[in-house]
């Protein structure tokens, strides 16, 4: 049994809440149905603020350092190297608020968790129309899905990418394809075609964060949503979903750089 939980931390923002649990509790059984993985335990979502939103981005990068040191035989030159870094980064947070409509995490207690912010979602153009919430809903529970399968393990959340031999393109091809793939599913069975989002309004405070020059490159790249979804798409028509489940259990399993390219050979790969 599933316990849902959304907290709305700003508490203001209560009848927002109750949307979103009413989206996960239609949403939830389809992501499970259509990605074949187990949902998790606990499901949880939290509106936050801004400022917020922002420290826990911070916390979370803080964290992961923490458990890459912890687990890999680091040079202490670049531990502080990326200490360094992660302080530079500390404004990334600052520009991107207003882009990113949701981000799931491992919090501190060790749950896999959503946070949102009520006036990214607006900026977003996400309030005003419940398919696009629905879909960003659904690409989230899709990510708490895949922490669940991988038990949120160092090489899935790692500031050390290469030192853990994973390519990072093919990292979050995988990751944002597949819950790109999976929103398109689950929006296609609700409202008979997929939803994007990306049609929404946006507000001018979005649009003026959107062309701040290199935004895009601190997060996944478009690409990696959208041949991503296109590379899980093939993986599940040529094998099936459980084809693409074996790679939650095994990261050796991601596509290389190359494989992004080429998705019949990384198919090909992981099926034999």
């Amino acid at each position: 049994m599933t316990q849902i939980i959304v907290l709305d931390d700003t508490r203001r923002n209560p009848e927002l809440a109750e949307r979103i649990d009413k989206i996960l509790r239609t949403v939830a059984p389809l992501v499970a149905e259509k990605t074949m993985l187990s949902l998790p335990t606990v499901v949880r979502f939290r509106l936050v603020k801004p400022a917020a939103w922002r420290h826990e981005t911070r916390e979370m990068h803080r964290r992961t350092l923490a458990r890459d040191v912890a687990e890999l035989d680091l040079p202490p030159a670049e531990v502080k190297a990326m200490r360094a870094g992660l302080k530079v980064m500390g404004v990334m947070p600052i520009l991107v608020w207003p882009l990113v409509v949701g981000a799931t995490q491992i919090a501190a207690d060790g749950q896999s968790e959503t946070i949102c912010t009520p006036q990214t979602l607006r900026h977003a153009g996400l309030l005003a129309h419940e398919p696009y919430l629905t879909q960003m809903v659904s690409h989230e529970l899709t990510h708490q899905l895949q922490d669940a399968a991988t038990g949120g393990d160092g090489p899935w959340n790692t500031v050390f990418p290469n030192v853990r031999n994973i390519d990072p393109r093919g990292l979050s091809s995988v990751v944002e394809g597949h819950a790109s793939w999976t929103d398109r599913e689950v929006t296609t069975r609700l409202y008979g075609e997929p939803v994007d989002q990306r049609q929404a309004s946006r507000s001018l405070r979005y649009r003026m964060h959107a062309r701040l020059p290199g935004i895009r490159h601190l997060g996944p790249s478009r690409t990696a949503y959208e041949q991503g979804s296109l590379m899980i798409g093939h993986a599940v028509s040529v094998g099936g979903v459980d084809l693409v489940n074996r790679v939650w259990k095994d990261y050796s399993l991601l596509p290389t750089q190359a494989e992004v390219g080429d998705p019949e050979t990384w198919v090909h790969r992981i099926a034999v």
